[in-house]
């Protein structure tokens, strides 16, 4: 029950950038802002992650990793709170930017507490699953605040966020054990920081140049559809579609580690195929003089297609953090780059497409795809390699004894 409250705070988060997603046509009426204005609005909820990641990844558990679920549930809460009332930009960023705290950090602390619930077969399993919270809660959120909005107007809908963050508020306090209780026990990392550092980089590089080109398409995907002569209700129906094809693939990589092991070279020929096959996807979907209805079915199998990646890596973040210790660590850095990527994506694809074109910014995803495999293949060939050098020294990831034997026979 903890892993799906975990997961359930991950998906309110993700919520919350659908719910903006959502507001910001009422939103913009209401108090005359541009569209700038509030694609900057949106945006400022992945800010605190893209920035101050790798420090929540040390902070936060001093902190309490529990306690600061809690209170990034209350400040989601709050901030959806002061931006019901608020009568200008500034106090919507700034209620947006308390949003954005809370949203860091759930995405760092959730999946740590994840790990430590799950350790054993469910593990690979339970990461996969939180891989999907983002296009689940953006969905989720951008359906409901719509259905609020149209029902009771924009600032009433924010009282979705409210509950949603005392809710949850709530249910943590009222889990029974304490954190000290599965604060895993101190132990001596085996080889130090270094034995890990280059390939936790090289992972967390490898899914920041994914998520560039992943959120890039989801964001333009609406303007390229009705460009194509589609109704702009009937393209934001298939951007849905498009993001939502992240969970059954995540379902796809959950059964790729339980059957292989996360040390098996099935899961770097994954990753592999992942990236490649959907980078090849970006090029046919993102084009010049495309018909809508293809590109919009394109753009579903792209997502399919590369939302086996981010599953794999997180499955594989425990093992590269090694120790309990290290991985708020690992998963603040993860952070930091899959929200830089979120930041720079939608900007940099726009910029390429103004300037050169739909076809430009479909060969600039398939650069990024590819320069991703290079990356995650590293990644995945130095923990296999350390695994085989020093097998005890994997003290997190449930797959590293059954993997070592595997290759062994």
């Amino acid at each position: 029950m903890r892993i799906l409250l975990y997961y359930l705070c991950g998906v309110f988060a993700a919520a919350q950038l659908g719910k903006l997603a959502a507001l910001s046509p009422p939103i913009a009426r209401e108090l005359q802002l541009g569209l700038a204005a509030m694609a900057a609005l949106t945006s400022l909820l992945e800010v605190c992650g893209a920035t101050l990641g790798g420090i929540a990844g040390r902070w936060l558990p001093r902190v309490g990793l529990r306690s600061s679920l809690s209170a990034a549930a209350l400040a989601l809460a709050l901030g959806a709170a002061a931006a019901a009332f608020a009568q200008d930009l500034v106090t919507l960023a700034l209620a947006r930017l308390v949003e954005s705290l809370g949203y860091l950090a759930i995405v760092v602390a959730a999946p740590v507490l994840i790990a430590r619930e799950s350790e054993g077969r469910r593990q690979a399993a339970a990461m996969a699953l939180w891989s999907t919270f983002v296009p689940v809660g953006m969905a989720v959120g951008a359906w409901a605040y719509a259905q609020a909005a149209g029902a009771v107007g924009w600032r009433s809908a924010q009282a979705l966020s409210v509950a949603g963050g005392l809710l949850l508020w709530v249910s943590l306090r009222a889990v029974s054990e304490d954190e000290a209780a599965t604060a895993p026990t101190p132990r001596p990392s085996s080889g130090g920081p270094g034995a890990t550092g280059a390939l936790l980089w090289a992972l967390v590089a490898a899914f920041g140049a994914y998520a560039i080109a992943e959120v890039g398409l989801l964001a333009l995907l609406p303007s390229l559809l009705t460009q194509g002569g589609m109704p702009l209700g009937t393209a934001g129906g298939w951007t849905a579609a498009a993001a939502l094809a992240n969970v059954p693939a995540s379902a796809i990589g959950a059964w790729l580690l339980k059957r292989r092991g996360a040390l098996s070279p099935a899961i770097a020929v994954g990753m592999a195929v992942s990236l490649g096959l959907s980078g090849l996807l970006f090029l046919a979907a993102l084009r010049d003089g495309g018909q809508a209805s293809l590109q919009a079915l394109l753009a579903i199998g792209v997502n399919a297609a590369s939302g086996v990646f981010p599953s794999l890596v997180f499955a594989l973040l425990p093992l590269a953090a090694r120790t309990p210790e290290r991985l708020a660590l690992a998963s603040g850095r993860l952070t930091q780059f899959g929200a830089s990527g979120a930041l720079l994506g939608p900007p940099l694809m726009g910029a390429v497409v103004e300037h050169w074109g739909w076809s430009a910014a479909g060969g600039l995803a398939l650069a990024l795809s590819a320069l991703a495999i290079p990356l995650a293949l590293f990644a995945w060939r130095r923990l296999a390699q350390s695994s085989e050098e020093k097998p005890e020294a994997c003290t997190i990831g449930p797959h590293c004894a059954r993997s070592a034997a595997s290759r062994r026979v």
